[in-house]
């Protein structure tokens, strides 16, 4: 198992639910930027749409890896990570309007 820490950045908090930075293990089998956010998804639905169909869901604005954008990896978010890692994502969700 490997340690990876998960700095999410959100306009949404859940009270002892959904609190940042979370730090999370991962398997071997586990190690790229989509695990990570297909766990994290899994950990918190429905509450933000980290990966949907395999690409990065609606709520996402930016996934780092140790500070680099995952657009500047030629793997994208297939990208391998280590342990000791720092995963940091940029989610948003829009507003729920009533009506």
């Amino acid at each position: 198992m490997m340690k990876v820490k998960i700095k999410i950045e959100s306009n949404l908090k859940i009270k002892n639910i959904f609190e940042t930075p979370l730090e999370i293990e991962l398997s071997e089998d586990q190690a790229t930027l989509k695990d990570v956010l297909q766990i994290v998804s899994k950990r918190f639905p429905p509450y933000l749409r980290f990966i949907e169909k395999g690409e990065m869901g609606d709520d996402l604005r930016q996934v780092y890896l140790n500070g680099q954008s995952h657009f500047s990896f030629s793997e994208g978010l297939q990208k391998k990570i280590s342990d000791g890692d720092t995963v940091h994502v940029e989610a948003y969700m829009e507003p729920l309007a009533g009506g």
